[in-house]
């Protein structure tokens, strides 16, 4: 029983989670890797790009990203794999 709450707990605190990141303007790596369902390792990988399209910027050492830009972002990767795969 004990577990069984514990896994609801879990559940949860990851729904608030989710919830509270649709209000804000911005979201961290591990948001947006949270949402998108991406890697953290390969958001990492996109920023440390040279010429990364990725919509982040940096405050002292932390890494934030724009939401609005960040799902705009994620619109135009899959109309560049659909047309890819064309």
């Amino acid at each position: 029983m004990e577990e069984l709450l514990k896994e609801i707990l879990v559940e949860l605190r990851k729904n608030s989670e989710k919830e509270n990141a649709g209000d804000k303007l911005t979201y961290t790596l591990k948001e947006c890797s949270y949402i998108s369902g991406i890697g953290l390792n390969t958001l990492q990988e996109e920023i440390s790009k040279q010429n990364s399209d990725f919509p982040f910027f940096k405050i002292g050492k932390k890494v934030m990203v724009d939401k609005k830009l960040f799902h705009q972002w994620l619109e135009n990767i899959s109309m560049v794999h659909q047309e890819l795969r064309k």
